[in-house]
């Protein structure tokens, strides 16, 4: 189960902190139980959550992937959040939010101890597997971005994938890494407030486009894309 106590007292440490009295302060939820993070988020954003308001649970039965894949979080095993988000940049720019993500996630799992890599555009890689993925749903009104949910999950157990991905997956236990999941998410959020409000300032990542490109995977080789139909790119 999350730990509540441990939660709010991490997130007090990293998203509170030095917020000024007379805004409201973003919220979380966690639940023990809950088909998508990204769902109950979106829920709350549209009911006026304030940004970086963010939903977490023990157990997730119907995450978000890319492509309309479903994943499962096991009980005790993966982080899951997500993300209320609404920045102040153009419509053109939410792109790039998924980067962010990706750059939040980097530099948490380095400070843990972790020697994480980049594998464009949203995935977050240890020891050649994946260790996390990034998904970014943007809702639209009237032509503009109401809101934007950017979702993260984490393998932090052995036991947060399937048996038969273990050639393609890793977790942070795995990788040596002890990590909470109350302080890793609450650290992430606080990273991601960091980077947007830069964002909004610049309204472009070319702040952080040196620490993305030094930690992306696969960097100066040669590789091949395939696709869903079978065609290839190579460079």
């Amino acid at each position: 189960m999350i730990d509540h106590e441990l939660l709010s007292a991490a997130w007090k440490r990293e998203v509170v902190k030095d917020r000024p009295a007379a805004s409201r302060p973003p919220f979380f939820e966690a639940w023990d139980t809950i088909s998508s993070t990204n769902d109950r988020a979106a829920e709350l954003a549209k009911g006026g959550a304030p940004d970086f308001t963010m939903v977490t649970a023990d157990r997730q039965t119907a995450g978000k992937g890319r492509r309309g894949r479903v994943w499962e979080t096991p009980a005790g095993a993966g982080l899951a959040i997500s993300l209320v988000l609404r920045p102040k940049v153009p419509l053109s720019a939410l792109s790039e939010l998924t980067v962010l993500g990706g750059i939040a996630v980097f530099r948490c799992l380095k400070k843990l101890g972790a020697e994480p890599r980049i594998k464009w555009p949203n995935d977050i890689r240890l020891t050649d597997k994946k260790v996390c993925g990034i998904l970014a749903e943007t809702s639209l009104s009237e032509g503009a971005a109401a809101y934007t949910i950017l979702g993260i999950g984490v393998n932090v157990k052995k036991t947060a994938y399937p048996a038969e991905i273990a050639d393609i997956a890793v977790s942070l236990e795995e990788a040596g890494i002890e990590a909470s999941r109350e302080s890793l998410a609450a650290a992430i959020c606080g990273e991601m407030m960091l980077l947007v409000a830069e964002w909004e300032k610049t309204r472009n990542i070319s702040f952080i486009i040196d620490e993305y490109e030094t930690s992306m995977e696969w960097k100066g080789e040669k590789c091949r894309i395939v696709g869903a139909d079978g065609s290839f790119i190579e460079g």
